[in-house]
């Protein structure tokens, strides 16, 4: 979705991927539930969106736009 300001229309987005060391499968259960939820704390601390988010055994894909 594009943004705008008074002087500026813009749209910027980012693709993260973040894996752990070896991509050993520890994104399971109560861990990928918390770890989504500190995207969003994190995502609202420093105001820009998260269009997706998904979390896998072994990797995270988080798209984000401000």
């Amino acid at each position: 979705m594009l943004k705008s300001t008074s002087h500026a229309v813009y749209e910027a987005k980012y693709h993260l991927v973040w894996c752990p060391k070896y991509r050993k499968s520890i994104l399971v259960g109560e861990v990928k539930e918390r770890v989504k939820e500190l995207y969003f704390e994190i995502a609202e601390r420093f105001d820009f969106e998260i269009d997706r988010c998904e979390v896998a055994e072994d990797n995270i894909h988080v798209e984000i736009s401000f």
